[in-house]
């Protein structure tokens, strides 16, 4: 019977990056001859993934004695402490969870669950024998609180599909674009100031936003109302959740990607954006600055007129221009799946 190191997860869903990144990882493993199975909580497996991901219960069918887990940590779970009685080798990788702080203004009962995730992480550090992370910002957090010092692995991002640059002819309106989940830590309404700011400048500018708002319609609101005080209403699009082809559009038809997060652990849109060949202003805030190198304008703080003259600098400066076109590169092959699945495999066999 060959060794066993089977992933635990809060949740699975389609297009998620933290879901994506388990199913990649159960390929790598497999490939190295291991048995390896995804394991959550029935009920946050979605049914697009039920032939993919077993329930938790599970463990006591598919594991043997002296295999291994790796908890995917993202928010707490009961999925974590019902692996952990069974199995004696075990690993966090984590995946970061957003401070309580950020959220409890517009979802009040999210911001609980990550303060009770953050609370139950402090609880896990003596109880795994290795830990990885997305990030350093992640595995200084872990070694914060009385971990095992972190592998930092990164995370195995879905290849889009390739899309033509550009857009049709005599669309001069600059698009600036950001992906992520509609939620007060991502920011969208700092976004939405910005592009406020953009326009007063003088720059014709759009503004997309790709991500779903589910769970977080009094922030939808907030965002939709501070459009309407700002007048621009035909100048921000709220495209909402995307399929991957749509996706890949959105990067090719957009001329600047903008994050301006409060809190990021990875950030795999930051990944695609620079796939893309997309200049970058980004918040340098938690793994932001790690996470994209020199491909990107960093700022150390937010206000519009500056992230308004921070837009203008990475479409007209062609010196910057060039200086992130070298570090998308190096960032790139940094975080390409090859790189990270040799990082995971290494994990994989220290811990075995």
């Amino acid at each position: 019977m060959s060794a066993g190191l089977h992933q635990v997860c809060a949740g699975a869903v389609p297009r998620d990056a933290i879901s994506h990144h388990l199913l990649e990882s159960q390929r790598v493993l497999r490939a190295m001859g291991l048995r390896s199975e995804i394991l959550c909580e029935k009920e946050r497996i979605h049914p697009a993934l039920s032939d993919i991901v077993r329930p938790v219960d599970d463990w006591d069918v598919v594991a043997e004695s002296g295999d291994a887990a790796v908890l995917h940590y993202s928010i707490g779970s009961p999925a974590f402490g019902y692996v952990l009685e069974r199995c004696d080798r075990s690993a966090i990788h984590y995946h970061n969870i957003t401070p309580a702080e950020l959220l409890w203004e517009d979802a009040p009962a999210v911001a609980l669950a990550c303060q009770q995730g953050r609370e139950e992480l402090a609880h896990l550090a003596h109880r795994v024998t290795a830990a990885a992370a997305d990030s350093g910002f992640n595995a200084d957090e872990l070694l914060s609180l009385g971990y095992p010092s972190a592998e930092v692995i990164g995370v195995m991002r879905r290849e889009l599909p390739v899309a033509p640059r550009g857009r049709a002819a005599g669309d001069g309106r600059v698009r600036l674009l950001f992906v992520g989940r509609g939620v007060p830590n991502k920011a969208q309404h700092h976004l939405i100031a910005a592009l406020a700011a953009v326009r007063q400048a003088g720059l014709d500018a759009e503004l997309h936003l790709v991500g779903t708002w589910e769970g977080m319609e009094p922030y939808e609101e907030r965002c939709h109302a501070l459009v309407r005080d700002l007048g621009l209403g035909e100048h921000v699009d709220f495209a909402g959740s995307v399929d991957d082809d749509q996706l890949a559009r959105a990067y090719a038809e957009s001329d600047c990607f903008v994050c301006l997060s409060d809190h990021e652990g990875y950030c795999v849109p930051l990944i695609e954006a620079m796939a893309a060949g997309l200049p970058i202003v980004a918040f340098a805030a938690g793994a932001v600055p790690e996470t994209v190198g020199e491909a990107a304008l960093l700022l150390d703080t937010k206000e519009p007129s500056l992230v308004s003259e921070a837009v203008r600098e990475v479409l007209e400066n062609p010196r910057l221009t060039a200086r992130m076109a070298r570090g998308r590169q190096q960032q790139l092959e940094h975080f390409s799946a090859p790189a990270v699945a040799d990082r995971l495999r290494a994990f994989a066999g220290g811990l075995l």
